[in-house]
């Protein structure tokens, strides 16, 4: 099958990262695969880098009809049978170009906010099928009116070889940080501020650290936000020893340095991709049950969900994964990321997608 995946972003985040993945996998499951996206940017470079064909172009708005030509003319050099949008800008004119071509349409959504009521009219009249990454994200689109026949779930995934426990890595990355072998190191990722509920880790490492005078725990925060100062000054008032590591690209070395994996959010979040890194890791994990978490843990088998914004019952949690069933539930994360959450699983479920899309009149 030949599939043609438009990503007119610029920038280089998750959505970009998975719009890679999926296109890699694709292509390794045998499918023609060309990825749009604008030249020189991130996506492109890194596509070229992965060995991915791809074409220049960038939807700047839903009115770009310079772009809208460069893609007719695409569709007619690598003849796909299904076009792919990633982004919300790009849905109206990917799909009427398409559409008007003859292609079969499939739109991405990463998020949890609702679509426009012009854009739910377009998914009726122009599109075969809207992907969403999470049952949550499901939920809403179907709760916005959308038929139920037209969307779909595809979770995403990740290289998990890639983020798989390395023992021999480990010694330098709690080095890095001036981490000890007895320190008990809690690891989060992702942006600094308050949603992601990292205030109320550090007062749930607090409690721990005060039931647990003998334990030396410290925090370790990789990523870069609004919130850093004020977390910053939290974290000395609580007397919480906390390392901030800023933006990484390395964050399957970073994994190595921790021993227990928090992800704390009190945000509606619709997936929740660092969990299931953590998760490759080997590290047991600990999150809030909110928005599409829950899909991915399976509370005290393959990880340990809390009510949000709760300290005390991350405290417990906390306590919980340093007992030997902590060990176990690491190794049921890793087990379960394998089976549903790799990139070779999102691909081989989007292709079910696609074919269904091929096959309909």
């Amino acid at each position: 099958m030949n599939i043609l995946i438009i990503n007119s972003s610029r920038a280089y985040g998750g959505l970009e990262n998975q719009t890679l993945h999926l296109a890699r996998a694709l292509l390794a499951r045998g499918h023609g695969v060309v990825l749009g996206c604008p030249a020189g940017g991130p996506v492109y470079e890194n596509a070229v880098g992965a060995g991915v064909p791809v074409e220049d172009i960038a939807f700047r708005n839903a009115g770009d009809l310079l772009a809208a030509r460069r893609m007719r003319k695409m569709l007619r050099r690598h003849n796909p049978g299904v076009v792919v949008a990633t982004l919300g800008r790009e849905y109206w004119p990917v799909a009427l170009t398409a559409r008007f071509s003859g292609r079969k349409v499939v739109f991405i959504r990463h998020m949890a906010d609702p679509l426009k009521k012009q854009t739910r009219w377009l998914v009726r009249l122009a599109v075969d099928n809207v992907v969403a990454v999470s049952g949550f994200v499901r939920d809403g689109l179907l709760e916005a009116g959308l038929p139920e026949g037209k969307v779909s779930v595809v979770h995403n995934g990740i290289e998990t070889g890639r983020f798989a426990p390395q023992p021999e890595v480990r010694e330098a990355a709690r080095a890095e940080f001036h981490f000890s072998d007895g320190d008990l190191v809690i690891g989060t990722a992702g942006a600094l501020n308050a949603g992601k509920g990292l205030f109320v880790l550090l007062e749930a490492v607090r409690r721990f650290q005060k039931r647990h005078p003998q334990s030396i725990v410290k925090v370790l925060m990789a990523g870069e936000g609004e919130g850093r100062g004020e977390l910053e000054k939290r974290a000395g008032e609580l007397g919480v020893r906390t390392v901030f590591a800023g933006r990484r690209l390395d964050m399957e070395r970073i994994y190595q340095a921790m021993d227990i994996f928090a992800f704390p959010s009190i945000c509606r979040e619709t997936f929740g991709m660092v969990i299931i890194e953590a998760m490759a890791a080997g590290l047991p994990v600990i999150a809030s049950s909110v928005g599409g978490v829950p899909e991915i843990i399976k509370d005290g088998e393959n990880g340990i969900l809390v009510p949000p914004g709760d300290p005390d019952a991350l405290a417990r949690a906390i306590e919980q994964l340093c007992a030997p069933e902590g060990q176990l539930i690491a190794a049921n994360g890793s087990k379960s990321v394998e089976e549903r959450f790799s990139d070779r699983a999102m691909a081989a479920r989007f292709e079910q997608v696609l074919k269904k899309v091929v096959m309909s009149y």
